[in-house]
């Protein structure tokens, strides 16, 4: 029986923020300009559309009642990003072979952290499905296409990263994102209370017997 509680502390941002800053800051140092400039803008924007899509539905209740999706899921978006592309690093250049199944170990580590979303009701399938998919879309293209750096990170960064990853879930270290984000939503929106799942109202046009749902709005239901 899998801990799920612990496997989802990989997808936390207190771990993976500092392991993507990591990452661009070796890829300067080792001066791959190019790749440090295609990962620090893909993963830039992959944050960003996870911000905004946390903001709009906790301050103004954007999102979809059919596919209960109320945004991205950041532990999936963040640990399918970082984790294939740090791990994929932490290999000397040697081994090739090694350095892509060790992306692929962190592939399938941020697939196990999706699943630990789905199976602590955290998120939706949708959620979670959108928030690999974006990830990926971060970390596959940076593996396929990215040069590596002419030196893989030394042992003092590997061992700290490897540290970080026993560490954090263990401990349980994790950054309050979920409360400041509430608060940031609901103070944008003019607010006294953020958007919550489930708190779906609708005013619906029909056609027939079918009813499209156009419009959200907030009614007293705490999950």
């Amino acid at each position: 029986m899998l801990n799920w509680q612990f496997i989802t502390r990989f997808g936390e941002t207190s771990l993976l923020l500092p392991g993507a800053m990591l990452i661009t800051a070796w890829l300067f140092h080792t001066r791959a300009i190019a790749s440090a400039w295609r990962w620090f803008l893909s993963f830039g924007v992959a944050a960003a559309m996870v911000l905004v899509s946390k903001l709009a539905f906790m301050g103004w209740g954007i999102g979809s009642a059919a596919l209960d999706f109320t945004g991205f899921s950041g532990h999936s978006m963040m640990a399918a990003s970082v984790l294939p592309a740090l791990l994929y690093l932490l290999v000397p250049n040697a081994w090739q072979r090694l350095a892509f199944g060790a992306g692929c170990m962190g592939m399938l580590l941020a697939l196990l952290v999706g699943f630990s979303r789905l199976e602590l009701d955290a998120h939706s399938s949708s959620e979670v499905l959108s928030g690999l998919i974006l990830g990926f879309g971060v970390s596959l293209p940076f593996i396929l296409s990215s040069s590596r750096p002419v030196r893989s990170a030394p042992v003092v960064a590997a061992s700290l990263v490897l540290v970080l990853l026993l560490a954090v879930p263990v401990t349980g270290v994790a950054a309050p994102t979920h409360h400041w984000l509430e608060v940031l939503a609901t103070r944008l929106a003019g607010r006294d209370k953020p958007f919550q799942r489930g708190q779906w109202s609708s005013w619906a046009l029909q056609s027939g017997h079918e009813q499209v749902l156009t419009r959200l709005a907030p009614v007293p239901l705490m999950r």
